[in-house]
């Protein structure tokens, strides 16, 4: 066995953050008459990962950005035209927030990665997100039990790329050598960065999508299927 612990990312990993996002906001525009369409769905989300980008480069806090992303949003539907007389960015981040909480849309595969992996080392998730999001996402979730224990960045203060969420997983687990610690997520400059700063193996999850050039992960996968296999040594 290559490893005793997996540190694992949850959004764009093991959870279609996509699909719940989507979803989310959808009934958040919805409460303020405003009417969803491709390009307001993909508006929001530019705008979002430029205030995590941030928070990941140390900018911003997680505070500011539930509330900053929609002030930046509504100022980019005023470019467009669009109406929201009813919206405040306060009052949007707090809906966007209940709704998110109830999306929990697993990625194709992991039930059955976790069930695999879990079956012969605990699983960490260890996730940049608003504790408020995730502890209702997750514990309501059917993938929980899979879960040794989750770790959210808001909750203990961290956020990867720092490595102190990953480094405080292992002291729980009680993992002393680095060598037999992997993570695996999605985002090469939190989940890989995260893990290199840590000075432990990665695993990039590309769904699909080839590897970026120098990504720096230990090994890259397109699938969960895949990435079972490198970290349990079978391929």
């Amino acid at each position: 066995m290559r490893y005793d612990i997996l540190l694992a990312d949850a959004d764009g990993t093991l959870f279609d953050f996509h699909a719940g996002e989507r979803k989310a906001l959808q009934e958040t525009l919805n409460a303020f008459d405003i009417v969803i369409s491709d390009e307001l769905a993909a508006l929001y989300s530019r705008v979002n990962l430029s205030h995590w980008k941030k928070l990941e480069r140390g900018e911003t806090t997680q505070a500011r950005l539930r509330v900053e992303r929609f002030d930046d949003y509504l100022a980019e539907l005023d470019k467009l035209g669009v109406a929201h007389t009813m919206a405040t960015p306060e009052a949007m981040s707090e809906r966007f927030v209940e709704y998110l909480s109830m999306q929990r849309v697993p990625m194709q595969g992991a039930e059955a990665f976790l069930r695999c992996v879990s079956a012969h080392m605990p699983i960490y998730l260890v996730t940049n997100g608003i504790a408020r999001v995730q502890r209702g996402r997750f514990e309501a979730s059917e993938l929980r039990g899979y879960f040794a224990d989750i770790l959210i960045s808001e909750e203990l203060g961290h956020f990867k790329p720092d490595p102190f969420m990953l480094e405080e997983a292992m002291r729980r687990a009680g993992i002393a050598d680095k060598t037999r610690a992997v993570l695996l997520g999605d985002s090469v400059t939190a989940d890989i960065g995260a893990a290199i700063n840590a000075g432990v193996d990665s695993v990039l999850f590309t769904n699909g999508q080839p590897a970026p050039e120098g990504c720096g992960a230990t090994c890259a996968v397109y699938t969960l299927e895949e990435a079972a296999a490198y970290i349990l040594d079978k391929c």
